[in-house]
Formats: C-alpha cells, sequence, structure tokens
C-alpha cells in the first residue's frame, strides 16, 4: 500500500501523509511431506528389476485426503548377454525393457483448493463486506497419473545403427480440473476431479553411422513420436472450455467451434452451418446455399467437432558431419498433421472502429456482388458475426523448422602444443534460422493445446566464438 497528500513538505515518513491507499497483504502457505523407497537388483548383467515406493502429503487437500500412496516396478532383459547371442556379433546391444509406475500430482493453481476462499475488501462505508472469492471442494483428492512404458534398445553392426522403439500408455485418473460455472454464479470455475483420460502413443529414436573412415564422418539421427488421447470418465455429461469440449470417448484435443461456410458471392456476408435448432425456429438470418442451411447470425451457429491440435507424428532429425577438424551439425525439427487455431490472425482481420495494422490477407476480401472469397465485406457493424470463433480460424500446423546450425573448427592439436594450449576451437552457429508454416508468422508447436497467443515468434540467434583451454 501507500500513502499520500503530503502535511509537510520535504518530510516522507508516512505519519505524514493523510491518507492511505490500496493497502492490502496476504499470507500463503503450503506444505508437502513424502516419504520414499527404492530396490535395484541385477542378475549376472542380463536381467534387472527395481521397484519403488512413495507416500505423499500435501496441504492442500484437507485432513481426509491430504496423502497418497504410489508405487513402480519395472524390468529388462540384455538379449545381447545371453548365450544363445554369442556368435550374433552383429547385436552390440539388443535390450527388452518395460515398467508399470505411478505418480501424484496436486498442482491445481492455488495453494488452498479444498477451501473456499474469501475476499475482505467489499465494504459498505463503515460496514464490513464479505464476498465468495473461489469455491473450495473439500471432498479433492490426489491425481494420481499411471505409466506404462515397453521398448527394445538396439545397437547393431558395431553400432553403426542405433536406437530405441518404445510405446507408452499413460493414464490420468480422478484428474484435477477447473469446472467452468454458469455466469449466473457470480464464480468462473471450481476445483474437482472430473474423471480420467489416457494418452498413448509410440516414440522412435534412431542413430545411423552413414559414412565413418579416418578422414570423413557422417551420423544421422531421427526422432518421431505420436499420441493419442481419450477420455475414459467424466464427472458430468460434457464440460466446455474454450474451443474444446470435453466427452467420454473424445479427444481432450479436439476443436468444438462454429462451422463456418464461407462468404456469400451476392453481399459478402459471413456464413455459418445453421444448427437444427436455429433451422426449426426459423428467421430471416437463414439462408440456403447449394442445399445447405446458413445462417448470418454467429449466434444461431451450428457447433462441432472440426478438427484436432495435435499432430500425426511430431520430432526432429540431425545430420552430423566430420572432416579433418571441422563439424558440421544440422537440427531440423518437424511436425505433420493437426490445426492451430490462429486467434492472432482472427484479430488482424476483424478489428471494428479501433485503429490497427490488419493483415494483408484483408485485400482478398469481397467488395463486390460475385466476389468468390472467403473473406468477408468491410463492416464495422458486423465485427461480432465476421470475427466469432469459428474453424474459418484453424490453420494446418504442419511444419518444418530448421532449429539449429553449428559449424566449428577444432585446431590442430600440435599447433595448439607450440601456443601452450591444450585446446583451441573456433565456431559460428545460429538458432531458428526459419520455419515453413501454412500461414506466414504463425508460431506452430507454440502450445499442444493449438492455441496462440500475443508473443513474438523465437529471435534468430547468430553466434560466433572461440573456445580456448589452458
Amino acid at each position: 500500500g501507500f500513502r499520500q497528500n503530503q502535511i509537510v513538505e520535504g518530510n516522507t515518513e508516512l505519519i505524514n501523509f493523510t491518507t492511505t491507499n490500496d493497502l492490502i497483504s496476504y499470507t500463503s502457505n503450503q506444505t508437502t511431506e513424502g516419504y520414499f523407497s527404492r530396490v535395484n537388483y541385477d542378475y549376472d548383467s542380463r536381467y534387472y528389476i527395481s521397484g519403488s515406493y512413495r507416500r505423499d502429503g500435501s496441504s492442500r487437500f484437507s485432513k481426509d485426503a491430504r496423502w497418497g500412496d504410489f508405487f513402480s516396478v519395472g524390468g529388462a532383459w540384455r538379449l545381447d548377454q545371453e548365450a544363445f547371442m554369442e556368435k550374433a556379433d552383429w547385436a552390440n546391444l539388443l535390450k527388452l525393457r518395460a515398467s508399470y509406475g505411478e505418480v501424484g500430482n496436486d498442482n491445481l493453481g492455488g495453494y488452498y483448493v479444498s477451501q473456499s476462499l474469501f475476499a475482505l475488501d467489499y465494504n459498505n462505508a463503515s460496514e464490513g463486506g464479505i464476498l465468495v472469492d473461489s469455491p473450495g471442494n473439500p471432498r479433492l483428492q490426489w491425481e494420481t497419473n499411471i505409466q506404462t512404458d515397453a521398448a527394445i534398445e538396439f545397437g547393431l553392426f558395431n553400432n553403426r545403427v542405433a536406437g530405441t522403439f518404445e510405446y507408452y500408455n499413460r493414464k490420468s485418473e480422478d484428474l484435477l480440473f477447473d469446472v467452468p460455472l454458469p455466469v449466473s454464479s457470480g464464480l468462473d470455475d471450481y476445483p474437482d476431479n472430473i474423471g480420467s483420460w489416457v494418452n498413448s502413443g509410440f516414440e522412435f529414436d534412431v542413430t545411423v553411422g552413414i559414412v565413418r573412415n579416418s578422414q570423413f564422418k557422417w551420423d544421422f539421427s531421427i526422432n518421431a513420436s505420436t499420441l493419442k488421447n481419450e477420455i475414459k470418465e467424466l464427472s458430468q455429461e460434457e464440460i466446455i472450455n474454450g474451443s474444446k469440449k470435453l466427452v467420454v470417448g473424445g479427444d481432450i484435443y479436439d476443436y468444438w467451434l462454429r462451422e463456418w461456410y464461407g462468404v456469400d458471392p451476392a453481399d459478402g456476408m459471413a456464413l455459418y452451418i445453421a444448427s437444427p435448432e436455429a433451422i426449426e425456429a426459423g428467421g430471416s438470418d437463414l439462408r440456403e446455399i447449394d442445399g445447405t442451411t446458413v445462417t448470418t447470425n454467429q449466434n444461431n451457429a451450428n457447433y462441432n467437432f472440426v478438427g484436432k491440435a495435435t499432430p500425426d507424428v511430431y520430432g526432429a532429425f540431425r545430420n552430423n558431419f566430420e572432416y579433418k577438424g571441422f563439424q558440421l551439425g544440422i537440427t531440423f525439427t518437424y511436425q505433420l498433421g493437426g490445426e492451430t487455431y490462429d486467434s492472432n490472425y482472427s484479430g488482424l482481420m476483424h478489428s471494428g472502429t479501433y485503429g490497427t495494422a490488419l493483415s494483408t490477407d484483408i485485400l482478398d476480401r469481397w467488395q463486390e456482388p460475385g466476389d468468390i472469397t472467403n473473406v468477408p465485406r468491410l463492416d464495422a457493424a458486423q465485427t461480432a458475426a465476421f470475427g466469432a470463433g469459428s474453424s474459418r480460424w484453424l490453420e494446418k500446423s504442419d511444419f518444418l523448422a530448421l532449429r539449429q546450425v553449428n559449424l566449428g573448427y577444432a585446431f590442430d592439436a600440435e599447433l595448439v602444443q607450440k601456443l601452450g594450449l591444450t585446446g583451441a576451437n573456433v565456431y559460428v552457429s545460429g538458432e531458428n534460422l526459419f520455419k515453413l508454416t501454412a500461414r506466414k508468422g504463425m508460431d506452430v508447436g507454440e502450445s499442444f493445446n493449438g492455441t496462440t497467443s500475443n508473443r513474438f515468434t523465437p529471435a534468430r540467434v547468430l553466434s560466433v566464438g572461440l573456445n580456448i583451454t589452458l
């Protein structure tokens, strides 16, 4: 807080001011306590077994739900160490492994999610006033994340080919979630354990020594991952949260949006697929185009699952070259499939009467009857209808990015020794050099749920340096 209205000029003591403004204070405390144990067993460097147990307590939950018990178990088998593999000189490493583990999660933002919180600054003159600020949930309990993995690790042909292929299944039970509340409640949301969902997929990582001799070395590495989500259980029939709708059997990354139809060539109005309720009620906003009933009123648009944020596959690949003291590394990242909801682009297309920059795509807008375009006319009175959240703002998330390039040179050892050094090398590197996307400037992969925020894309960085070891 602070005080104002000075009595004696030059005296900065608080007592010399007559009015106290915005004086606030708060105290937040969280306590966690945990107990851990772990056992590892190795037999003849062939068979491995491990197990662990932990008991965690968190002050975020009520006293009746404060403690959670979690365990894990895993095993591995080195096939390459078995007698029947003695003559298989092509296999340097061949290992099977599997694991099952549980871990708890108590993070739902606040430290007091099991308790209702009240705001004390709603006074009426001298009469004190208190309002509910956030509802607590004394039944709240630990979220449990259960992960099952199975993998094969391999190193073949003197490790010229090495890598891992893995399947994972991650189930989250008693999910902690801020459930949205109706506006009429006067509150935004309340904390609850809403159900369970499963994330599963494959991960692949391999390195191949394409060329390896005394003069030249070339290694190529690539990794790839997939992800599938399925909601298994919910505490209510559905939960709508922003551009997503959670239902049993669905995917938390599927978009639930108005269905965009296009632009009417006759008058440049934005068109949406009309909802069954709107069609039954009728109205002047409804139009029939090529056998499809559409509406110019975004409030009468039909909502549907119109895309997904998760990619089909994503990962990176890298080339490493070495030649007579030179080293060159080039790393790309990529993503195939999925869609991004580009809210930044939406704001650049329909800003209403505010003076602001617009996307150059506005030049493709409808201007006269007969124009075929996907950009409605300029009309400040239709900002809400034209810019409403819909499948119009979904853009393909495929991308290829040159993430990093490193070029270095290690000086000859004999020269380095003559200079009284043990090592010296010079390098130049670049990061975030380019990114190819469906829409220029769109930062695909900014968040896994497919949304964008008002921030700059990663900066391009160029570096030059000299490393000397004495």
